[in-house]
């Protein structure tokens, strides 16, 4: 078994980019292809899923200082850009049933159905693409298993709304945000993070009202993110048992508007 201390050692001399995210064989227990390892903004997160092997952690590194510039825009994004690109082949989720029934059983079709958010097939990655309101970044769901569950693409500095009221509810993920904002009642919002950026919360006082919605296990990250918009816009928060993505547009309905 290795210490902490011997795991970031080894784990220093893996060569991964701010933004990239690779499985490969663990350097531990040498398990095939067992090993996960992503650079997120300068913090590195290891993890094998070898049943038998405990090596996982995260320490940090710190950003580089070409990514801190360009957090800033202080130089021409061609010049550092170290963010993962969306994918040049995708296709229409109508193509590909694997898609198709992600889709359905995640709640998404009345949303894509009435194009309220555009979502495309990216083959290479095996991963259903939900796109921010832009266009320029994307958050892709694996549909093989494989680590991590959710990768972004592009620009994801801001948010996944779906739907065009001005009543915004904060949900776990993209999935969730369609089914809210399928409602007609709401719009969705899918803040992927724990914590609100000042771009994020500069969308979120253009709402009228905002309700974070999220389960009992994330209530630390409710209440955080109800003490960033305190104060900045009409903020409520609601604790649920099921997921959104798994009710029905009535049932969301009556969880949000408390006609329980």
């Amino acid at each position: 078994m290795y210490s902490r201390k011997d795991q970031v050692e080894l784990i220093k001399s893996i060569k991964i980019t701010e933004g990239e995210s690779k499985t490969i064989d663990c350097p531990f227990c040498y398990g095939r292809k067992k090993f996960s390892i992503t650079n997120n903004a300068g913090t590195i997160l290891w993890n094998c899923y070898k049943a038998a092997c405990t090596s996982r952690g995260v320490y940090k590194k710190g950003m580089s200082l070409s990514s801190l510039r360009k957090r800033t825009n202080s130089i021409p994004l061609a010049l550092v850009n170290q963010v993962r690109k969306i994918p040049e082949i995708t296709s229409s989720p109508k193509h590909h049933s694997i898609v198709l029934d992600y889709l359905a059983e995640n709640g998404c079709n009345p949303a894509v159905e009435q194009s309220l958010i555009k979502v495309a097939y990216a083959p290479a990655d095996n991963r259903c693409l939900f796109f921010m309101n832009g266009g320029d970044g994307a958050v892709g769901r694996s549909l093989d298993g494989r680590k991590p569950k959710w990768m972004s693409y592009g620009d994801t500095s801001g948010v996944v709304t779906v739907g065009n009221s001005d009543h915004g509810v904060i949900v776990e993920d993209a999935p969730s945000a369609c089914a809210v904002g399928a409602t007609g009642r709401y719009t969705g919002i899918a803040i992927l993070g724990t914590s609100l950026s000042t771009k994020q919360k500069q969308t979120m006082k253009s709402y009228r009202k905002i309700t974070i919605c999220l389960d009992n296990d994330a209530k630390k990250k409710a209440m955080l993110l109800l003490r960033q918009l305190q104060g900045q816009v009409d903020c409520t928060v609601k604790f649920i048992n099921k997921d959104l993505k798994y009710s029905r547009e009535s049932e969301i309905v009556r969880i949000i508007s408390n006609e329980m």
